[in-house]
């Protein structure tokens, strides 16, 4: 099988880490970017003369692992260890329930010999800190100081919902592909998305383990009109796609369905209370096309996997970044026909609670609605407007109808100091972009904070034309005060330009000033300040 470059890669790195001592490493690629494929090229790419075990926690996902294993290399021997199989004894890979495995005192366990397997598997391996998997793992021995066996976990995402941390089975993140990335590389379907907003009230509903509770949540959102909403939407946005609706419960998932189908659009119904046969028959029947929609509570969300899936309708809120990231990811396989999947994000009304959608997922601002386009045509947008039109505050955009009408204008308050820094800062610091503040210092010189992808917070220097980076903290008002005493220590000439309390700054814009702006096509708003004007000249392209 020809591997694609970054499962190339992932091989090579895993190999690597493990020569530079690290027996426990978790690899985080999204769905649908192969990675049973990866775990099947271990036995040869490590000359494997000992066995291998898969470990995953649900009898679909046993079956998935074994049919994709074999698919990817033919010549393996692939048995399942679960109920009423046994793997044979001969059997180079063995793929096995861990509620099967991880019961306490569990003779099937033991009847497995530590001795002969020298690789484990962990399959969404963000379950591995659950007991069963701990006692298993524990049984093989991959936490035994100086043992040569490799433990890899491979999950979509290394954030658990619950916070509990992974680096309580795992030694480190050794490779990593998210889900934009794999989407601009070409490897996952493109993403278009659409905000539905409602009337439902969540202020109500709390939170236990990072997500809303699921029975609080019904009684809110399991109502008619929210359920006729979605219908409605399915029906004007996603017409035709094979797509899949997400729930929150049984009686959530039973009443969305019969709500579509009093619509007369052909819907089928998945529960983890199903009788195996009536499951796998609702999974053919959309499968087939016989039916157009699929309603579910939890069940799809791992290891469900259906490539002519291009619509996914969110009709339970969460706060999970994971259970989100999962959803989603059963529509992202590329499909003979499939231009993109399109999300539909149903947003309710919260107060403090944050929800994840596409667009907080993808980096932008959070009431953001793409209006159907993709993620690549808008942030491709999002950087025109941050090149060409730097003073709109794009944290505040809600659609590229309202970027597009920004673009037109000039906001007065988009060119005043941030509220965020409004008491933290003398200096006249100006938004730019999403989270970047800028500071104009004299001869055209400029300071510059913002966060970087370890979680700090970056302030450069643009001196002569040339950046460099002058200090890294942990918070934005810890880097603009370092930046502010920068200022104080070493560029006291430009003191009296960036103070926002100077009494120039308030005057009315200068002639010289308008004749710039209007140069460059931009019509100044009435009442511009010199100080105001400042920041608008000082964020132009320079030509």
């Amino acid at each position: 099988m020809q591997l694609r470059p970054y499962q190339k890669a992932c091989l090579e790195t895993i190999r690597d880490r493990y020569a530079a001592g690290i027996r426990r490493q978790l690899i985080s690629l999204p769905t649908g970017t192969g990675k049973t494929v990866i775990f099947a090229q271990l036995p040869s790419f490590f000359r494997m003369k000992k066995r291998m075990l898969v470990l995953a926690h649900r009898e679909e996902l046993l079956e998935q692992a074994r049919d994709k294993l074999l698919r990817a290399n033919p010549a393996l021997q692939v048995d399942i260890e679960q109920a009423g199989r046994r793997a044979q004894p001969d059997s180079r890979i063995v793929v096995a329930s861990v509620p099967t495995l991880g019961r306490k005192h569990s003779a099937r366990l033991e009847r497995l010999d530590p001795e002969e397997f020298y690789l484990l598997v962990v399959d969404e391996a963000h379950h591995a800190t659950a007991a069963t998997y701990r006692r298993t793992l524990e049984h093989f021995g991959v936490f035994e100081t100086g043992t040569p066996k490799l433990l890899l976990g491979f999950t979509a995402t290394p954030k658990r919902g619950d916070g509990q941390g992974l680096d309580a089975v795992f030694e480190e993140i050794s490779f990593s592909r998210n889900l934009p990335q794999m989407v601009e590389d070409g490897y996952l379907a493109p993403l278009a998305a659409y905000r539905v907003e409602t009337d439902v009230d969540l202020s109500g509903v709390k939170t236990r383990m990072g997500d809303f509770v699921a029975a609080q949540l019904s009684r809110a959102v399991n109502v008619q009109e929210r359920n006729e909403l979605v219908v409605t939407i399915y029906r004007d946005r996603l017409a035709g796609r094979q797509t899949l609706c997400f729930c929150v419960d049984v009686a959530h998932a039973h009443s969305l369905a019969d709500s579509f189908r009093r619509a007369g659009i052909p819907t089928g119904c998945v529960t983890g209370d199903m009788p195996r046969e009536a499951r796998a028959q609702a999974l053919a029947e959309f499968g087939s096309g016989a039916k157009t929609v699929l309603t579910n509570c939890m069940v799809l969300t791992e290891g469900y996997d259906e490539p002519a899936v291009s619509g996914i309708i969110l009709a339970r809120p969460t706060k999970s970044a994971l259970l989100y990231v999962q959803m989603i990811g059963r529509g992202t396989r590329l499909h003979p026909g499939k231009e993109d999947v399109t999300i539909i994000d149903i947003v309710d009304l919260t107060r403090d609670q944050k929800l994840v959608n596409l667009a907080t997922l993808f980096g932008l601002p959070t009431q953001f609605d793409m209006e159907g386009r993709t993620t690549k045509k808008v942030q491709e947008a999002l950087e025109w407007v941050e090149r060409n039109r730097p003073w709109v505050r794009l944290d505040q955009v809600r659609s590229l109808s309202d970027l597009r009408y920004r673009c037109q204008r000039v906001n007065l308050f988009d060119l005043d100091t941030p509220e965020e820094l409004e008491y933290g800062s003398d200096y006249a610091w100006a938004q730019q972009g999403m989270d970047r503040y800028v500071l104009r210092l004299a001869k055209g010189d400029a300071l510059t904070v913002y966060p970087t992808i370890l979680g700090e917070w970056e302030v450069a220097l643009r001196d002569a034309g040339v950046e460099r980076s002058i200090a890294h903290l942990p918070g934005l008002e810890a880097a603009v005060a370092h930046a502010d005493e920068f200022v104080a220590a070493h560029r006291r000439d430009s003191i009296g330009l960036v103070n926002r309390h100077s009494r120039w700054r308030r005057e009315p814009a200068s002639e010289k000033q308008l004749a710039v702006l209007k140069a460059r096509g931009i019509q100044a708003p009435k009442r511009l300040t010199k100080g105001q004007a400042s920041h608008l000249i000082g964020m132009l392209p320079r030509r």
